[in-house]
Order: C-alpha cells, then sequence, then structure tokens
C-alpha cells in the first residue's frame, strides 16, 4: 500500500467557532497560529480514569489514518494528545449542570491537552475534538486526507445534567447493532441518556423471566415475548412496509446498556402503564378482567392483538393485587440489568381508564416500583395528578417528563420534591415531518415548518405553560415514536439533524443560542455523519458543507476492476443515472459552486471518473458516501492525479500512485443475490388468519422493498436486510380464505412463493362471481383529494385499501352506497361485506341495504337489510336469488356515528343466467 497525498496541499482546519455542536461555554480560537496535525508519531497520553476516554480517541483515529496512534501512560507531550482527569483542577459551570462533565480543551501545534473534572467529562472533551477534526476522522479505512485541528483553547460545561432521546423499540423494532449505530450517531452530540420505550400496545421488546417470582405468582413471564415478541405495528408506511418484529434478551439488553455505559451514556427503561399496555394483555391472560380493557375476547381470555396507532384505550386493573405483582417483577428485572437511577413507568394517554381509576393507580405504583427496584421513577406529564393535594415531599426521588400539559401541576409537581425533564412535543417529538412532503412522520403535535429551526427556538423555562424555574429541572430530552419508523436509517432521518438543536438546548446557555449561528455549525457536522454511514435529513435551512480525500492505495498495474481513488461527502447532492456527476440537489443546499465531476490525469493520458454510493438519495435518505472509481487496465508504473471540479475549494487534485507491486485489495462488491429467491411461511403446518405467522426470505436483493401477496391480493411490504433476506414475523388478514393458499414475495426482480393453508379464517362466499369482473358502475362519494378513497379500492382484491366517502373540502351525508356491476346476468344470492383493517370504526356501515337490478335503473325493494358489526372478518349477506347485472349496496348510518362510510373489499355472489 502506498499513502496518497493531497497535491493541492492539505485541507486547511476546520473554523473552530464553526465546527462544534452543542456550543461551548467558551471558547478562544487562536487565529494565525499553526495547526495541530496527527502523524505517524502521533500518541495519546492517559492513565486512570482518563484511560477509556484516550482509547476511544485512538480507536477512532486509527482506521481513518493507518497510524498506530499507542496509548501511554506516560511520555513526551510533544506531538501528543494528552487526557487527563484532574478532580481538583478549576472548571467552569453553567447553569444547573454543575461541572462534573466539564472538561477543558487546548490545542496547539506541539499538542493536544483534555483535562477533565471526571472520566465522563474527558470523554465529552475528545467529542469536541473529534468535531474540530475533518469529517475523515469517521472514516473507516485510510484516506490521504490529513487529520489537523486548528489552534483554540475551550472551557466547557453543560447547561443540564440531563441531555436524552427517547428511542421507541415496542411498535416497530430495533436490533442490537442498529441501536449501538443509533447512540454513535449521537454521543458525537453530548447525549448522555437513551430512553428505550420498550412496550406498548403493539408489541412487547424486552425478555423477562420467572426468576425471583413473588410466592403465588401465576405468571409465565415468558409469554410477553413469546406473545407480544411477535407482534408491531400493522399499519403500512413508506413503501407500504409494516412494523417490525422481535425483542431483545436480556443478554441483548445488557450488552446495550454496556455498550451505551462505555460512551457514558445511562438507559432509561421504560415500560409504559397503566395504559399502553394492549402487549401485555394480550400475551397474560392472568392480568385481563372484568375492569381491564379492552374487553377480553371470551374464547381466548385476553385481548386481541392491535397493531393500529390508536391510543389511550387499553388499562390495567388498578384494584387486582395480580396487577402491581406483575408491575414489580417487571420493573425488579428492568432495574437490575439498567445503568440509571431511575426507571420509567409511562403513565400517559389513559383516556379510557378515567381520571380517578388513573390517579388511584398511580398512587399505589409509584411507591410499589421505587420499593422494587430501589430507583427513582420518571412518568409523562399526567402522572403529576397523582399528587394534588399529598404532602410537601411526595415527588422525592420522581422525575416528570413533560410533554404537554397544565403548568400548574409541573410547579406543584416541583414544589413537592420532583424535577422535570422536558420534552414539549412541538419541539422535542422526533418523529414529526419536516414539511408536509416528507414522506414518514406524523403531525398532531407540529405541522407545516417542523424543521431544525422549530427544534432550536424554544426554552425549557418558558414551554410549560406559565413557566418553570431552571432549578426543578433536569434537563431536555428529543423523543421519536415509531408509528411510522421502519428500520434505524428512518429512524436517523427522522432523529438527526433535529436531535442536535434539542440536545444543544441541553448543553449551552439559552443567552447563548443563535439560530444561525447553528444551522453554520451544522453544516459542517453533516460530512461527519455522511463518512460515518449516519442517514440524516438534508434540510435545505443548512448550506451543507462538501469536502474530498484520496483514497489510501496503489493501483495494481493492469488491473481494471472499478478501482476506488477517492471520496466524495456531499450533504445535499444527488448522483446522476450514469455516475458521472454529482449535483446539488433540488430541495436541499449545498456548497458545491456546480456538478461535481472527476477525471484521472495519469501523465498525457486521461480517464474518466465515476461515482458510486451504497445510499443513493431518495424521500427518506440523503445520499451517503460517494466513490470515485476508474475502470482502466494500466501499464507500468505512474503517478497519477485524481482531479474533482465543482467544489466550494475549486478543484481538488490527489494523488493516485500505480505500481506493479500494489497489493491491491479487491475493493466490496455489491451484494448480489446467488440463487433462486425462496419463502416459508409459519413451520410446515396450517398457517392462522389473523396473526403473526413467522416468515423467512431469502435470495432478494439487499435493502430491498418486498411486497408481499397471498393469492395473487396485495398485502403489505417488508424490507430484506444487507444481505437480501427477511426473517420476522408478519399478520395475515383476518378475512383470509380457508384452504389452499399462495404466498409471495418479491422486490420487481425475484419471486418466491410457497404454498400454504389457511386455517381459522372465513369460509368462501358461496358460488362468489370472479371480482375482477366487477365493475363500479356508480358511488354517491368518495375521497380522493386527500386520500386514495376511489371507489375502486372495494373491489381489487387488497383488503388493505379502502373506499373511503368524502371528508376534504365538504363532507357527504347517509345514506351512502355503491353499485356495481357484474358484466352479464346472474342470478345473485349473496353479497360479503370487509371493513377497514386497521384503526377505529371510522367510514364503516352499520345498517344496510342490498339491491338487485337487471339495467341498473329499477331496483325495486331491497333483497336484503340488516346490520353490520365491527367484527375484521368479511360478513355475509345471504338471500333468495334475484337475477341482475347490477347489485347496489346501501349503508343507512355508521358504526361510527358520524357521516362516513366505506369498505375495504365487498364480493357478490350468483350463478350465470
Amino acid at each position: 500500500m502506498t499513502s496518497a497525498t493531497n497535491a493541492t496541499g492539505a485541507l486547511a482546519p476546520l473554523d473552530p467557532t464553526a465546527a462544534v455542536i452543542p456550543k461551548p461555554l467558551q471558547l478562544n480560537s487562536n487565529a494565525g497560529a499553526a495547526p495541530f496535525a496527527v502523524t505517524p508519531r502521533t500518541w495519546v497520553i492517559a492513565s486512570g480514569d482518563a484511560l477509556p476516554a484516550a482509547t476511544y480517541l485512538a480507536g477512532l483515529l486509527r482506521p481513518s489514518t493507518g497510524f498506530a496512534v499507542p496509548v501511554k501512560r506516560s511520555g513526551p507531550e510533544s506531538g501528543a494528545i494528552k487526557v487527563s482527569v484532574d478532580p481538583t483542577a478549576d472548571y467552569p459551570t453553567n447553569g444547573q449542570g454543575g461541572d462534573a462533565e466539564a472538561y477543558r480543551l487546548a490545542v496547539s501545534s506541539t499538542g493536544v491537552q483534555i483535562t477533565a473534572k471526571t472520566a465522563k467529562g474527558a470523554f465529552y472533551g475528545v467529542q469536541t475534538l473529534r468535531q474540530l477534526m475533518p469529517a475523515w476522522v469517521e472514516s473507516s479505512t485510510p484516506v490521504s486526507a490529513p487529520l489537523q485541528v486548528a489552534a483554540v483553547e475551550i472551557a466547557d460545561a453543560p447547561r443540564f445534567a440531563y441531555r436524552g432521546v427517547m428511542l421507541d423499540v415496542a411498535r416497530s423494532f430495533q436490533t442490537v447493532s442498529e441501536v449501538k449505530q443509533y447512540i454513535d450517531g449521537l454521543v458525537l452530540l453530548k447525549m448522555n441518556t437513551l430512553h428505550m420505550h420498550l412496550a406498548d400496545d403493539q408489541g412487547w421488546r424486552i425478555q423477562i423471566t420467572n426468576e425471583g417470582k413473588e410466592a403465588g405468582d401465576p405468571i409465565d413471564y415468558s409469554l410477553l415475548t413469546s406473545t407480544s415478541g411477535k407482534t408491531a405495528m400493522s399499519t403500512q408506511e413508506y413503501r407500504g412496509v409494516i412494523g417490525r418484529t422481535g425483542y431483545y434478551t436480556q443478554d441483548e439488553y445488557r450488552d446495550i446498556v454496556a455498550y451505551a455505559a462505555s460512551r457514558y451514556v445511562q438507559v432509561v427503561p421504560e415500560v409504559d402503564v397503566p395504559s399502553h399496555t394492549n402487549a401485555a394483555l394480550h400475551a397474560i391472560r392472568e392480568l385481563n378482567t372484568d375492569r381491564s380493557l379492552p374487553a377480553r375476547d371470551p374464547e381466548t381470555g385476553v385481548v386481541p392483538w392491535n397493531g393500529s396507532g390508536t391510543v389511550g384505550y387499553s388499562a390495567l386493573d388498578e384494584q387486582l393485587p395480580l396487577t402491581y405483582t406483575f408491575i414489580k417483577h417487571v420493573f425488579s428485572q428492568l432495574a437490575e440489568m439498567s445503568n440509571s437511577p431511575y426507571v420509567h413507568i409511562g403513565g400517559d394517554e389513559s383516556h379510557d381508564m378515567g381520571r380517578t381509576r388513573y390517579v388511584d393507580f398511580i398512587r399505589q405504583v409509584v411507591p410499589a416500583v421505587q420499593q422494587a427496584t430501589g430507583k427513582g421513577t420518571m412518568g409523562w406529564s399526567e402522572y403529576a395528578d397523582a399528587g394534588t393535594g399529598k404532602p410537601d415531599n411526595y415527588w422525592d426521588g420522581s422525575v416528570l417528563q413533560y410533554w404537554v400539559g397544565e403548568g400548574d401541576l409541573v410547579r406543584d409537581f416541583v414544589a413537592k420534591g420532583g424535577k422535570v425533564v422536558v420534552s414539549n412535543a412541538k419541539g422535542s417529538y422526533l418523529d414529526m415531518k419536516y414539511n408536509p412532503q416528507t414522506p414518514i412522520g406524523l403531525t398532531w403535535a407540529c405541522s407545516g415548518d417542523c424543521d431544525v429551526n422549530t427544534y432550536y427556538n424554544w426554552d425549557p423555562t418558558t414551554t410549560v405553560q406559565g413557566g418553570l424555574d431552571e432549578s426543578g429541572m433536569l434537563g431536555v430530552e428529543g423523543a421519536l415514536w415509531s408509528e411510522t419508523v421502519r428500520g434505524m436509517d428512518q429512524a436517523e432521518f427522522l432523529t438527526l439533524p433535529r436531535a442536535a438543536a434539542v440536545l444543544e438546548t441541553g448543553w449551552t446557555a439559552k443567552d447563548a443560542k443563535d439560530a444561525a449561528d447553528f444551522r453554520k455549525r451544522l453544516a459542517n457536522l453533516g460530512a461527519h455523519w455522511t463518512v460515518a454511514g449516519h442517514n440524516m435529513f438534508d434540510t435545505p435551512l443548512v448550506k451543507w458543507q462538501a469536502t474530498a480525500t484520496g483514497a489510501v492505495a496503489a493501483v495494481k498495474t493492469g488491473a481494471k476492476a472499478g478501482w476506488p481513488v477517492g471520496y466524495l461527502a456531499a450533504p445535499g447532492t444527488e448522483l446522476s443515472a450514469d455516475g458521472s456527476t454529482v449535483t446539488p440537489a433540488a430541495g436541499s443546499s449545498s456548497s458545491l459552486t456546480g456538478p461535481v465531476t472527476g477525471t484521472l490525469r495519469c501523465g498525457r493520458s486521461s480517464y474518466p471518473v465515476r461515482f458510486t454510493t451504497a445510499v443513493p438519495r431518495d424521500p427518506v435518505h440523503a445520499s451517503g458516501l460517494y466513490t470515485a472509481v476508474v475502470d482502466v487496465a494500466f501499464t507500468g508504473t505512474k503517478e497519477c492525479t485524481l482531479q474533482l471540479t465543482g467544489l466550494a475549494a475549486g478543484a481538488a487534485e490527489l494523488a493516485v500512485p500505480v505500481r506493479a507491486d500494489a497489493a491491491n485489495p479487491l475493493p466490496p462488491a455489491p451484494f448480489t443475490p446467488t440463487g433462486p429467491a425462496t419463502a416459508a411461511l409459519g413451520a410446515g403446518g396450517p398457517v392462522p388468519a389473523g396473526e403473526w405467522t413467522k416468515l423467512e426470505l431469502s435470495g432478494f436483493n439487499a435493502n430491498a422493498y418486498l411486497r408481499l401477496s397471498m393469492n395473487g391480493a396485495e398485502l403489505y411490504s417488508v424490507r430484506s436486510d444487507p444481505k437480501g433476506t427477511f426473517s420476522g414475523y408478519v399478520p395475515l388478514p383476518k378475512a383470509a380464505q380457508n384452504g389452499a393458499a399462495t404466498f409471495s414475495a418479491t422486490d420487481g426482480e425475484h419471486t418466491a412463493s410457497t404454498e400454504v393453508t389457511v386455517t381459522g379464517g372465513v369460509d368462501p362466499l358461496p358460488n362468489q362471481i370472479d371480482q375482477r369482473t366487477l365493475a363500479v358502475a356508480d358511488v354517491d362519494s368518495q375521497e380522493t383529494a386527500a386520500e386514495d378513497g376511489a371507489a375502486g379500492n372495494a373491489i381489487d382484491g387488497n383488503p388493505n385499501t379502502l373506499w373511503h366517502t368524502k371528508y376534504q373540502n365538504g363532507t357527504d351525508q347517509y345514506p351512502h352506497h355503491i353499485t356495481l356491476d357484474l358484466g352479464k346476468q346472474y342470478t345473485v344470492t349473496g353479497l360479503s361485506y370487509l371493513r377497514r383493517q386497521i384503526g377505529s370504526n371510522n367510514g364503516v356501515f352499520r345498517d344496510y341495504q342490498v339491491f338487485v337490478s337487471a339495467d341498473g335503473q329499477n331496483w325495486g325493494d331491497p333483497v336484503a337489510s340488516g346490520s353490520f358489526t365491527a367484527d375484521f372478518a368479511p360478513q355475509q349477506v345471504l338471500f333468495d336469488g334475484k337475477p341482475g347485472r347490477y347489485v347496489k349496496l346501501v349503508g343507512l348510518n355508521a358504526l361510527a356515528g358520524n357521516a362516513f362510510g366505506g369498505a375495504a373489499e365487498i364480493n357478490v355472489a350468483g350463478t350465470a343466467r
């Protein structure tokens, strides 16, 4: 291997005033002084409590430089980076954060000094140094860009001691490696708390064992994951993908906690009670009573699974002693595995339970959990209500997470000994759409412009109604709920860069914040995330800085294989279809002065450069790192130069040596599936309708959207992994017909099918007419503006699409009707009606009439009438045969009591005349 150099000289060190997020408390830039450079002789000096931060730093520097970067306990400080923990030194303070996380950083041409009061502060000093370096410090392979740091002195400390981000893995699962990736993208911003939302209505994500149960406890806790670890959000989001199933074993969860701790992040586990508990009630029969919500199924004794985004409908029985036995057992195990002084009991949105029952529950559960775990409790805004009328020390050791609600209750909570973490929904909920065009995310807390400015321009002291003194606050947290998130790339897309705004609010003093200055610093940080492999939203509010480097490798004489000769990190850009240019993307902003093109010049010869990226820019991805490659069979030894045009600094020239003796390891080839695609649904036996069943897929494209169907009717999508496989649980429609069925998956290029036998579904409608021969002859109302609610969806064979009556720009009133043309004359004997398959009863007929006509004009009396129920299975209406070609279904009123009607699927039965 031969190290390439930058022919135009070293990359200029970043301006320290435009490089660091969160903004440091004190920063003195020594403009004009020589920078510090990492060289082959650079080492790190540290001992004692400073060793973890020093070891982390050395591990960061080695891959991108190829240097040894040894960590020594002592030695000459000239040319070295020294990390020290000195509790006796003088450190600044900043608000309520104290000096436990404070540090000092001094950079000169002769070395770097990081001094901190604690090991955690030393780690934060390392994160600041990391941001002061070029983005190429994040590279996992050696690059030619020199790592230089401008001369600067920084004294820094946080405003608040708690600076967190919440990751909801309950609604859609994230693997252990994905959670670690999430942590790594946020510790750069000095996040010190990861709040993990581990259970909700849609799924249960943490193994709870039967070890240590109270005497007489009849619950089998393994059912929590064996049952509700297999469920998730069933709604279709971007590209039709449903939620991901799975759970963490206790060893896996401990691994997450240990990984976070190695980066000085505490993990706060949350299991939400008493509401958001449908997954627990679905798994544990003993928790279901006449008072628990929703009502249990009389046949199974448990509530059905619910993969919708509806909230507030579930609740534990606050009068059942076993409820508290269950909660104490769960939280005792969570507390033993976690490194936080708190466990989070949720406590939000208990709508159907009612205030009296809810307050009674909270007043019992808080002391029970605190006594069982030895830890303080956290809860969402609503649980402050339980302290009304209680003594002054009632909330000692407790934390309120404020997201919405009355300020008086919050101030009462603080007055009675509690502390507050502020997560105001409009400026902290990371699951909101950035703008109306964002394809994932929600809008209930923030709509319209929900970009970085909205998440930056607020303060925790004023966002609580009526205000709250800073002394009552523990810190701030950004919360990512996952109703619409399907994978870590989408989680990062919604989180970055808005989490940077929230975390700066937690670190930087209110009067030191400035939105324009923040966006300027964010412009340089984007390339760090890109090189490190994190996804983000390349907001147009930031002029993202682009940076290029050469690859550290010699090309072997005679080779022709698309060898990497350089790299480009350029958020806010996109790649041309032929790979020849990188251009600023519409809807974003880039520092590029024009399209970036590349040429490799070797003496008098020139060769075109093409760019590749593993992550092309699309509606939910910023472009990933670009690799510049050439396809040339070189002869002889050459000194070549890679020239890139269009960068803000002009053309970059990067040296590329060609050597006959070059080792020339093959670049990683893109994954290509080999062999036929395969599919396996279930364990070889019958598959149950309406339940989640194991699906195994292989032989597909990597990271592809796989569309699933049954008997040709599309169901929903799942995503393959980087190896082109999928392993997880998927829900079969409750309306699936019993008997033989063909289940298929396709990514557009590869298709796999498997034959299955469906049980527990519905019997086919007798003499059902082929739905593909039906047509909509007439409909009184259909919504085609706000959503695809066209009447044709009722006869498309897909239960996940919907005919819905109009609601945008006016509402049509009952009765509603749809008329179907059967294509020819039949003796019509029946009809089946399938309601919408997710969510509420909105758009579902209650009372109905059915008419049959030979000409579509003369209808006569109804051939059938009655009432549909809320059942999710097809509801059959059979009647004496009547000749005709047209069938009209009339809805007289709605199950939900409103003006809306519709259907997911309608089928007709009859024999041809």
